[in-house]
């Protein structure tokens, strides 16, 4: 059984760095979508019963960049043209934001954990295999507990807007803290359905099927732009 035990949406930084001083000293330094990611995946973590053991599955986002890195790109590519290379200087810690599994080990360095990890590469629709891995793990008797994290961004550029969801799941009966009632995950069943108009995000998918949960929605089509423009997904939850 796989049961919803707490979330957290993050969108704001200020919020982050005025509520928890010392998550922010430690990810000050990483780009938006990780920054977002572990802020909402500290915050769930609370409700762990152990987060030394939890598996940890984490959603490289989609726009992973940023405004120097995203420059440092059009240099090199304008320099590869014209064969003479312009000013690549780059901050070192820019360097960082093009690595996909930043927040998953970020998280577990500060965590302490070491127990099953798995990182989705930045693709649409990572979202839903990230909760087929959490129910394969639960099935097999791998974990008690396991996180859904990701972060994202609407475009490489500094000032873009970003997003940080985290979900964490229990193997066993416990309320879901938002609604203070039990949110049992059933089944996560996918169909092939071509879509278009797709948008790759890693985080905005999970924030529409959690407003939907909180809505008292059992059975959750996820919309075609959430997914991965193959594959239409169906998540059917047992709440009560």
């Amino acid at each position: 059984m796989v049961f919803l035990i707490a979330t957290a949406v993050k969108s704001e930084l200020p919020s982050v760095r005025e509520s928890a001083p010392d998550l922010w000293r430690r990810v000050r330094r990483y780009n938006l979508p990780v920054q977002l990611a572990l802020a909402a995946a500290d915050e769930v973590m609370r409700f762990a019963e152990d987060t030394s053991i939890a598996a940890v599955i984490s959603l490289a986002p989609c726009q992973p960049g940023s405004e120097d890195l995203y420059r440092w790109g059009n240099v090199v590519t304008a320099g590869m043209a014209s064969g003479s290379l312009g000013n690549l200087r780059m901050n070192p810690t820019q360097t960082l934001h093009a690595v996909d599994n930043l927040a998953l080990s970020a998280f577990a360095i500060a965590h302490r954990n070491h127990a099953y990890c798995l990182g989705l590469g930045g693709a649409a629709g990572q979202a839903w295999c990230g909760l087929e891995a959490v129910c394969e793990r639960f099935e097999a008797g791998e974990e008690n507990e396991a996180l859904l994290m990701a972060g994202d961004q609407d475009a490489a550029e500094d000032g873009a807007r970003g997003l940080g969801v985290a979900l964490l799941f229990s193997a066993r009966a416990r309320p879901y803290s938002s609604l203070g009632r039990t949110v049992c995950l059933r089944s996560v069943t996918r169909n092939t359905q071509r879509a278009s108009g797709v948008v790759p995000h890693a985080a905005n998918g999970l924030a529409a099927f959690l407003s939907a949960i909180n809505d008292g929605c059992k059975s959750y089509a996820v919309p075609p732009e959430h997914t991965d423009g193959v594959s239409g997904v169906t998540i059917n939850l047992e709440i009560s």
